[in-house]
């Protein structure tokens, strides 16, 4: 059944799959795909891959808005006509690399300034501005934020940092460090 349904769809995955082709960022397009495209969906077949992907992972979704909105509204908005997205997630405008995967993506709001490669998101996330605060915090690469933390304000954190459930950071944390609790405590 599944396969039947996956055949059926086609021809719409093909359109965005064509818009992609011919984005200037596809770059980060593919390599958010590789990260999604996790278990059974990853085959050699990179359109295969794409199609699953988007057919079956809402989250995937709002990523490629994220990334088409970038280069066109227009792009984004045949996007969202044929595979709609989710509504409890936002990304907001800001710069990411490639790599950035949501898993579940329930409640989460993505408004830094600058984040790098390869971040990954649990359901229930907040990273942004803080009260007085002109600019929301910098992320370095290989990041894992988990489910239901916070991260808020001028800040900056660290290349391959994990941030534990229900952390709230709300102060610079380096790189190589573990982050848990309320308020949090990095462990080096």
């Amino acid at each position: 059944m599944k396969k039947i349904y996956w055949l059926l769809n086609l021809p719409r995955t093909f359109i965005i799959y064509l818009l992609i082709k011919r984005c200037r960022f596809k770059f980060n397009i593919f390599k958010d795909l590789e990260r999604f495209a996790y278990g059974g969906r990853r085959y050699k077949n990179v359109y295969r891959t794409f199609s699953e992907v988007i057919l079956y992972d809402k989250c995937f979704r709002n990523v490629l808005d994220f990334r088409l909105k970038k280069e066109s509204y227009i792009k984004a908005i045949i996007l969202r006509l044929f595979f709609p997205i989710k509504k409890d997630m936002e990304i907001g405008r800001c710069e990411i690399g490639g790599g950035l995967v949501c898993y579940h993506g329930h409640g989460t709001v993505i408004a830094a300034h600058k984040i790098g490669e390869n971040l990954s998101v649990w359901q229930g996330v907040t990273i942004g501005k803080n009260v007085g605060c002109e600019q929301g915090p910098v992320i370095g690469n290989n990041v894992s934020i988990y489910t239901n933390a916070v991260v808020t304000g001028n800040i900056t954190v660290g290349n391959n940092v994990k941030i534990g459930a229900g952390a709230v950071v709300m102060k610079d944390v380096p790189d190589n460090c573990l982050v848990i609790g309320n308020p949090c405590v990095i462990i080096k």
